[in-house]
């Protein structure tokens, strides 16, 4: 891989981490934990590009979910425990994760959709 695909890369990647427009890289994606911005503050477009746009993204919330109680359910495998126990504790995760996958689901698909269908500046 070149250094420039490689900073460009990096750059994305620190963009969905910070929360950052997949267009500009620099404008915030949420206002609030549960509240999308519609537009970017720095460049302007919007964030749903159509009606039901952001359908795709609960793929990867699927996807975040999975990977953030399977550590837990891992460790409860070692202990022994039973079936309820898995149920309880992988509710509550997820009750608690939810924000993060919620938010994180959002931005992953935005920049998926911003590789794959780049916009026009």
């Amino acid at each position: 891989m070149s250094d420039d695909k490689e900073k460009t890369v990096m750059k994305r990647l620190v963009a969905v981490v910070r929360g950052r427009c997949p267009h500009c890289l620099e404008g915030v994606v949420f206002e609030h934990w549960w509240q999308m911005a519609e537009h970017c503050e720095v460049c302007g477009i919007d964030f749903e590009r159509e009606h039901g746009f952001f359908m795709m993204s609960i793929f990867f919330g699927y996807v975040l979910g999975f990977f953030v109680v399977l550590p837990f359910c891992l460790w409860l495998y070692w202990q022994g425990a039973t079936i309820m126990w898995y149920v309880v504790v992988a509710t509550i995760v997820l009750l608690l994760a939810s924000p993060w996958i919620f938010q994180y689901s959002r931005l992953i698909w935005l920049h998926v959709d911003e590789l794959l269908d780049p916009r026009r500046d």
